[in-house]
């Protein structure tokens, strides 16, 4: 029996995805760790044959460390405080124009800070988060690609 939901593998899984990513990709995070990428691939795998191979507690808080922004400990702390994460679910209309919905926030948030020819801290700040949200949306969607689930 499984001590987590389904869901919340998948944004276990997904948010493991995203972290990768934000380091350039699973060969690039393996370097930077030292361990083997394929090691590392079956944590973000959905697949059935590695869909109970979550990843270490140490990778994930050196991974976070590494990264612009912890994917790992806030997905794990939404999980433990039984926070609503959403969940790209099935690829539908839906789902394909709320994930457009994300992307256009990143282009406004970029639109408005260039206005007046700078970009200041708050401004940094406010395009960084909006790209994490594009990248969590991103990563649960090229999940579903790899595993054929669409």
């Amino acid at each position: 029996m499984r001590a987590i939901s389904e869901e919340h593998a998948s944004i276990i899984k997904a948010a493991t995805a995203a972290a990768y990513e934000a380091l350039g990709g699973v060969s690039r995070t393996a370097e930077a760790l030292g361990v083997a990428s394929s090691t590392l691939t079956k944590y973000a795998s959905t697949g059935e044959e590695w869909r109970d191979s979550f990843i270490r507690l140490d990778l994930a808080a050196e991974i976070d460390r590494r990264c612009d922004h912890p994917f790992l400990l806030t997905a794990l702390s939404r999980i433990v405080n039984d926070e609503r994460v959403s969940s790209f679910g099935a690829v539908t209309a839906s789902a394909v124009l709320r994930l457009d919905g994300v992307l256009d926030d990143v282009v406004r948030t970029v639109a408005r800070a260039i206005e007046d020819g700078r970009i200041d801290a708050a401004e940094r700040q406010a395009i960084r988060s909006r790209i994490v949200a594009a990248k969590q949306d991103l990563a649960r969607l090229e999940a579903m690609m790899m595993e054929g689930a669409a």
